[in-house]
């Protein structure tokens, strides 16, 4: 029988490993070593991006060899942060599903989150002071009113860092679309949700590019405003047509040489030539994303999974003294459920 005095729920951390995170690595045991000492049951989810395949895969079966209770997930192709993220957390079994980022995230988060999930928040967001250039500080109010119009909220300097309670993560995939809008429908499932926090030990720097890339695909992935939005540009720039057409009209009736309007025709005719390309671009997005989603794919496939050749305790039998945890549990995760 099973007499300790380590949390009894079923831990999931989650852990994408790309080219920024592949140095990383040696931090696996630290991790290991922090859900060993408080908790009694866990996994740690390694999801890898095709390109990496080759390079780590050395490594990676030495960690199988030393490291328990990891479990590797190969992907079959590189897909972007949201898609890697929900193949690892789609995969987990943990009663709390925690996404960790090897570089910047410190270990103590993984008690912290969980312990504050646990009082009640179903999600834990992670936030942390991050540096921002001088143009991403410049473009920062504008994406941030633009994220607003499709209903996406998320604390100041949120990083990737969640902490998910089962049924938080069960209402996340029950939404069927989410490969490409995870951390959205995350900050969507109606649960309550809490703000950690904490100094990371790295601090990317957010630049205009990435604000820019990261805002677009929200936006067309997430929601139809953007759309809405074109199609009031093309009504105002056809209401300007029309008055323009008008003011002609009128120009001509009360003058007989109309060469003077030259430079506002060049400039008007300029103006709604942009206004509609931008319209047929966001058309063309929208059109991509139906076809997408016509295909019934998946966003992701994973080639083969392994798991660690070692175990936590060989002679450990899993059975509990009771039926239910003394522990408080708000969040109905678990046995008390």
């Amino acid at each position: 029988m099973i007499t300790t005095n380590k949390d009894e729920s079923f831990i999931s951390v989650v852990t994408v490993i790309n080219r920024l995170t592949a140095n990383s690595l040696s931090r696996l045991a630290e991790i290991q070593n922090e859900l060993d000492t408080n908790f009694s049951d866990y996994e740690i989810i390694l999801v890898v991006q095709k390109s990496l395949q080759n390079v780590l895969s050395n490594r990676i079966e030495q960690i199988l060899k030393e490291i328990p209770c990891v479990r590797y997930l190969q992907l079959s192709s590189d897909v972007n942060s949201d898609v890697i993220w929900s193949a690892g957390t789609e995969n987990a079994i943990g009663d709390f599903i925690i996404c960790f980022d090897l570089c910047n995230d410190p270990v103590s988060l993984i008690k912290d989150s969980v312990e504050l999930c646990r009082q009640g928040n179903d999600v834990v967001v992670g936030t942390t002071r991050q540096n921002h250039s001088f143009a991403y500080q410049i473009i920062r109010p504008l994406s941030g009113w633009l994220l607003k119009l499709i209903d996406y909220h998320l604390p100041k300097d949120a990083t990737t860092f969640r902490c998910l309670s089962r049924r938080a993560l069960n209402s996340v995939l029950d939404t069927g679309k989410f490969y490409h809008q995870f951390f959205m429908q995350i900050q969507k499932s109606g649960y309550g949700q809490a703000e950690l926090h904490y100094t990371a030990l790295n601090t990317d720097k957010r630049t205009l590019t990435g604000a820019v890339k990261s805002t677009l695909r929200l936006m067309v992935f997430n929601s139809t405003s953007p759309l809405r939005i074109m199609s009031l540009l093309g009504l105002t720039g056809s209401t300007l047509a029309c008055l323009f057409s008008l003011y002609s009209i009128i120009l001509n009736l009360f003058k007989n040489d109309v060469v003077e309007g030259w430079t506002s025709t060049v400039f008007i005719i300029s103006l709604l030539a942009s206004m509609q390309f931008v319209i047929l671009s966001f058309i063309a997005e929208y059109l991509n994303r139906i076809l997408a989603e016509q295909t019934n794919a998946n966003g992701y496939s994973i080639v083969f999974e392994k798991n660690s050749q070692v175990m936590i305790n060989l002679d450990r039998i899993n059975v509990l003294e009771q039926s239910t945890s003394q522990t408080d549990n708000l969040v109905q995760t678990g046995r008390d459920r």
